[in-house]
């Protein structure tokens, strides 16, 4: 509050720091929040308010509660720098004072808190990464896990085909068969033979839903309209959601680059199974099922969602609906490869998916895929890098 110790402290200080003035209590707590300092030095005795209270006052508001405080007095006994250090003050410097002992203690703790900002924001870079490692760790399991099912696969289907053909070509004999069968006997004899076809033509869904781990030509990829993809998804429901509001949010111009066979696929496993989830679901009166898709453009990526107000699922649940053969519908209902098969596409489209879900309120799913013109655009780059 001094305009000449004030002018006397800026000239001598400048060398070292930008300085920011404040003329009284008031305005140094407005300043500290607007402009956040590296260290701030003030007086003790100041009108409006002095140093203890403006000490107390940064103390209190997170943004400035780190920042280093040095009180300038007049009255240095011991009570004075107790009330003081309570009071949140960092340090004190006794007038009159040392301009070499100021200019010390202030670039001494102002570098000490800019490194403490810096470590600050390398340790918040480490979590995120940490984070990040564990989400590709856990990308890289599920991967592993299919890769494996998908060597299992191709055992599994030459294992099973043969004696699948035999049993199917039995049961044809057994139904040409069946006039010779006595009258008495007959119905049986043709219920048994339904139930054992049930069980093959289980079993063939089982090989063809497995077929999808083994294949190992290249899918054909594009460029299509996501907008038309979501729409040809529709259509093969449109008998399924005639009680269900649906609301679609594409837009026209909006390119996918992939495979439109394998994205259809997908599509149509969840919107299956958010039509299942909302069976599983009584609504209160006034609330009707409802079913959104949409896709966006985020930087360069292409985010299809499909969202539903059904049944959702716990955390323990939503955890492993991408582990090959967990389901929870009923038995005969699913085998629990859908959302696996849909993991691995999407993956082979150098795609990821995001789950949310919450119990009793529903569920959504994005898919996030290359953009056609940033898809092109990474490949000249790649291709452009490779060049000798």
């Amino acid at each position: 509050d001094e305009p000449d110790m004030m002018s006397y402290l800026r000239t001598q200080l400048a060398e070292d720091f930008e300085i920011i003035e404040a003329v009284d209590g008031n305005e140094a707590v407005a300043k500290a929040g607007q402009f956040l300092p590296d260290v701030i030095l003030s007086d003790l005795m100041m009108p409006y308010k002095d140093g203890m209270q403006v000490c107390q006052e940064l103390r209190q508001s997170g943004p400035t509660r780190g920042i280093p405080v040095v009180l300038l007095t007049a009255r240095p006994d011991e009570g004075t720098k107790i009330d003081a250090l309570l009071a949140g003050a960092t340090d004190f410097i006794g007038k009159p004072f040392s301009l070499t002992e100021v200019r010390v203690r202030l670039r001494n703790l102002a570098e000490s808190y800019c490194f403490q900002k810096e470590l600050a924001a390398q340790k918040q870079q480490l979590e995120a990464a940490l984070e990040q490692l564990k989400e590709s760790e856990a990308l890289l399991v599920q991967h592993e896990k299919l890769s494996s099912l998908g060597r299992m696969s191709a055992g599994l289907i030459h294992e099973i085909n043969n004696p699948l053909n035999f049993a199917v070509q039995g049961l044809a004999f057994l139904r040409q068969s069946l006039p010779e069968v006595p009258d008495a006997s007959r119905s049986l004899f043709a219920e048994t033979i339904d139930d054992i076809q049930v069980g093959v033509d289980r079993v063939a869904a089982i090989i063809k839903d497995l077929r999808g781990f083994t294949r190992s030509e290249d899918p054909n990829f594009s460029d299509f309209s996501a907008e038309e993809l979501v729409r040809t998804v529709l259509r093969f429901f449109s008998h399924h959601t005639q009680d269900v509001d649906v609301t679609v949010e594409t837009p026209p111009d909006l390119q996918i680059h992939g495979s439109q066979n394998q994205l259809t696929q997908v599509l149509v496993n969840l919107v299956q199974n958010a039509l299942d989830a909302m069976e599983e679901k009584t609504y209160p009166e006034g609330e009707k099922r409802a079913l959104h898709l949409s896709a966006t453009s985020v930087n360069g990526r292409v985010l299809l969602s499909v969202r539903d107000n059904g049944a959702g699922m716990p955390p323990e649940t939503r955890e492993r609906i991408f582990d090959p053969f967990f389901t929870t519908k009923e038995v005969g209902k699913g085998m629990g490869l859908g959302l696996a098969i849909c993991h691995r596409i999407i993956a082979d489209h150098q795609g990821r998916v995001n789950v949310t879900s919450t119990p009793g309120k529903g569920t959504e799913f994005i898919l996030d895929l290359p953009q056609a013109d940033m898809y092109r655009s990474d490949r000249l780059s790649a291709d452009a890098s490779a060049q000798p």
